[in-house]
């Protein structure tokens, strides 16, 4: 008798718009049960109910990743249903574009958590699984995570920490055969732009946006490849190169001219969790 291929199962955060929810489409398209994860539990529902009228299969578990326990939460429901997990796409993030004496501190707290914290904290618990299955973790990280992001301070700071985190990774279980990888992408036309804050779209780094559709392509070729980091678009791997033959403060400044926000006396909003 023919043994039945078992289906992959994909963790995906930040599931409930942009990259996260195209991704998740087009993970369930290729077959993969995607289990999602995001704060909006009706936002999550609607796309769950997309994927599964187009005949995917999709779990739905909000979870708000702020929060200092979600982590373990999102783990442990997991398991509890009895997911065995393929892949962890730790897309969920947030930004803020303006001044950094002008980002509340409860703002501030919640980028280090979703950005960086939850995502070391989940993709710990989920390694050990992922290990014994030959899995992926999929990071998504940015193009600021290669130089400083003045006016977006925090978030630049939170994707070095992402991409270090998943080049270290990649090494250490490279030939255990788990592979993990980075993704970064340069501004993507989702909204992330506008939560970021409402001076974002008038800055020069925003003028060049990135397609969700090429993003995902790139996730996908990502997750397939055996390489750590993979920086999408060729505009975005000149700048990235660049800035390694270029001294820091050079590169600092020319940042800080390119994401000025035009009128540094109105206060900038929050952004949103993805």
């Amino acid at each position: 008798m023919e043994m039945r291929k078992r289906q992959q199962i994909a963790v995906i955060t930040g599931a409930s718009s942009g990259i996260g929810e195209a991704l998740a489409r087009a993970m369930a398209a290729r077959g993969t049960h995607v289990v999602l994860a995001a704060r909006s539990a009706a936002r999550l529902e609607e796309v769950a109910q997309a994927i599964r009228r187009a005949g995917g299969v999709a779990t739905v578990l909000p979870s708000d990743l702020s929060q200092p326990d979600a982590a373990q939460r999102l783990y442990d429901e997991v398991t509890r249903l009895g997911l065995e997990v393929d892949t962890l796409v730790n897309n969920a993030g947030f930004g803020y574009h303006g001044p950094f004496e002008s980002e509340a501190l409860e703002h501030l707290h919640g980028q280090l958590q979703v950005n960086m914290v939850a995502l070391a904290e989940l993709t710990r618990l989920f390694v050990p699984s992922l290990l014994a299955r030959r899995g992926t973790v999929l990071n998504l990280a940015s193009t600021s995570a290669f130089q400083p992001a003045p006016y977006m301070s925090v978030y630049g700071a939170t994707k070095a920490f992402v991409l270090s985190f998943s080049e270290a990774l990649w090494a250490e279980y490279h030939d255990r055969g788990l592979h993990v990888a980075a993704l970064c992408p340069g501004p993507v036309e989702t909204p992330f732009i506008d939560a970021a804050g409402p001076e974002a779209r008038g800055t020069a780094v925003f003028k060049h946006t990135l397609s969700i559709d090429q993003v995902v392509r790139e996730c996908l070729a990502a997750m397939a490849s055996t390489r750590p980091t993979r920086v999408v678009g060729w505009r975005n791997r000149l700048l990235c190169l660049s800035g390694r033959f270029s001294p820091r403060e050079l590169v600092a400044r020319m940042g800080a001219r390119m994401m000025l926000p035009r009128s540094l006396s109105v206060p900038h909003s929050k952004g949103d969790l993805a």
